[in-house]
Order: C-alpha cells, then structure tokens, then sequence
C-alpha cells in the first residue's frame, strides 16, 4: 500500500484551492513518474471514491480513535473523506489542513481513498461548512457521520445538513427525548432533508428479523392480530434508545394494520448495556402465548415460544457484536431514506 500526505496551515484562513491542488498533488504522488502530465491524468482516472464521507470530531484523541475506523471502513467504501475538528472555545482563530492519500489493490483493481483534516479554532470553526463544500467530489452521495452526541444548538450542525445526503449517527451515545425529536425533523423538514442512519438500528437488525420470523408459520401468524402487550428489558446504565428504537419498530408495524401495542420498558441492574430480552404476549381464542428473545452472554440469542403452559419451539442463533466500521458500512450502503427507522423513531417518540 502506498500512501503520501501533505500539511497546510494559516493563523486565520487556508485557500480551499490550495488544499484541492494540495490534494491533487499528494494523490499523483501515489504514481511513478507522477511528474509527467500523462501520469497525473492516469492518477486522476484512477480514483475509486463512491463517496464524500465527512465526520465531525469534537478533540483530538477522538481524532485519532474516528481516523482509525476510517482507515477500516475504506476498505470496503473508498471515499473522499472529510474530517472536520471544531474547537469553538478555542480563543486564537487558526485553521490547519492535512491532506493525504492512500493506494492499495482491491480484487486486482487499484482503489485510492483521499482524505483531508481541518483542524479550526474560533471564528474559521463556524464556517468550516462553507470551507467543506468546494472540497467535496460532485455528483457523488455526501454522507455526515457524526460520532457522540450531535452538537444540535450549533449553527454548524445546520449548516452541514444542508451539505448532507445522509446523517448517520449513534443514538446509543446520551440521546434524549429532544435529541431524537430533531433527528425528525432533519428527516422531514421541508428543504434539503436528509436521510437518517443510526449505528443503534443496525445493532438491532437481528433482533428485527428473528422477532419476525416467530411469525412466519400461518398459525403463529394469526396469533399476531391478537398481540396486546410488548416488554423490553434493559441495563439499568441510562441508555434507553436502543430499548425505545425496538419498542418503536413492533408498535409501528403492528400500527399499520389498526393494532396499538401497549409497550413495556424494564430497566434492570442486573443486566448488562442495552436490549437484553424482548418478549411479545399474544391472546385471542387459540389461548395466551408468549414469544421471548434473551440475549446472553457470549454472542447468543436464544428464542422460546409458549403456548399456555407449553413450551413448543425453541433455538439459539449468534449474535455478534459489530465493530463501528461494520455499522457504519452498513448505513453508507443504504439507498434513499430507511422509512421503517422513521416510523420506528416516530413511534419511540410517542
């Protein structure tokens, strides 16, 4: 793998069109001969970006710890990366940029990733949206990965929506009632709306789908028109989107059919961080039955369903833990806005 990097820097402002041929340069770089004109051209054919990912860190070990899951993720998602460090209480404006650029052979084909840090303190900080822009390849998706919680009062945030196809952001990181709310109405507002990606939906994409396939049998079926009640229980650690978030998928889905499920949230210190059951109670002529999903320790996810007093089906499927780059591939992948996330979201909400 070949790479090559290059540091620009100014006490109050940086020429956009400096860091693009910066850019330009440390990427032909990459090449032999990248003096001749035909190998800067070849150098710029050569690019592979299916992306602009632009992530938002708050200091500068968060830096380090995001540039390594960067370093992962374009492996699998080459991209022209942005990473903005705004450090707004910093009183002396200086913005710094470093640009650099990676090479590495995928399958048989060369795949080169670009990447830039602006690093602002002060007045540069709240225009780093504006100093973005220029810097971002055209007629290609924009992806805003914010890591923590977003910093929503700030006229940043807006400013970066505006730019954005797509947020992607953890809701498992301290987010609130408002929090969320906002993250609607990024989704719904009326101009430039951004699809929303959630590292915390995708870690529950195999408690979905196992929930799901309870019902796939026409007998289990039937017994779905007659659910009345819904029990998440979770560590008792102050983290409850990823509780609310499968509360909110069941309630929404089942809404869509006339069905209102009351949901059940069960807070427990004796377990550990995030959904650890998911039971779903169903009643009617065929008798009561219940559905219930454990997570245990060690990567598994056990299913049990009883009807009456009986216990009739039950199994262990894997639940592996996926690393961030995982998640984050899996939001960058997906097309348009996730519609079922929104109303699951929306559902939470109320």
């Amino acid at each position: 793998m070949k790479q090559n990097h290059s540091e620009l820097s100014a006490r109050t402002f940086v020429d956009v069109h400096a860091i693009q041929e910066e850019l330009d340069q440390v990427r032909w770089g990459l090449h032999d001969g990248a003096g001749s004109e035909a190998a800067q051209h070849a150098a710029a054919e050569a690019r592979a970006s299916v992306l602009n990912l632009i992530a938002v860190v708050g200091n500068e070990p968060e830096l380090g710890e995001i540039s390594s899951v960067l370093d992962r993720l374009s492996i699998t998602n080459p991209s022209r990366t942005l990473i903005l460090l705004a450090q707004h209480t910093r009183e002396a404006d200086k913005l710094e940029a470093e640009v650099s650029a990676q090479e590495r052979t995928e399958s048989g084909h060369r795949v080169s990733t670009e990447r830039v840090i602006l690093h602002a303190h002060g007045e540069p900080a709240r225009h780093l949206a504006s100093l973005a822009a220029p810097l971002l390849i055209p007629d290609l998706p924009v992806i805003l990965w914010w890591p923590g919680r977003p910093q929503f009062d700030n006229p940043l945030f807006d400013d970066l929506c505006e730019l954005a196809d797509r947020l992607v952001v953890d809701t498992d990181e301290g987010f609130d009632d408002a929090d969320l709310t906002r993250l609607l109405e990024v989704a719904r507002r009326p101009k430039a709306r951004a699809s929303i990606g959630d590292l915390n939906w995708a870690r529950l994409i195999a408690w979905r789908h196992v929930a799901a396939q309870f019902f796939d049998m026409p007998a289990m079926l039937r017994r779905l028109a007659q659910i009345h009640g819904v029990s998440v229980f979770h560590g008792r650690d102050g983290s409850t989107a990823q509780a609310r978030l499968l509360g909110g998928w069941i309630r929404s889905r089942m809404a869509t059919v006339g069905i209102d499920v009351p949901i059940e949230f069960r807070p427990d210190d004796s377990l550990e961080h995030g959904v650890r059951r998911f039971l779903i109670y169903t009643g009617g002529d065929e008798g009561p039955a219940r559905f219930s999903m454990i997570r245990h320790r060690g990567g598994r996810l056990s299913t049990h369903i009883r009807l009456g007093d009986q216990d009739v089906a039950e199994r262990t499927v894997r639940l592996e833990s996926r690393a961030i780059e995982e998640l984050l591939s899996i939001e960058l992948t997906l097309p348009g806005h996730d519609v079922l996330f929104e109303q699951a979201l929306d559902a939470a909400l109320r």
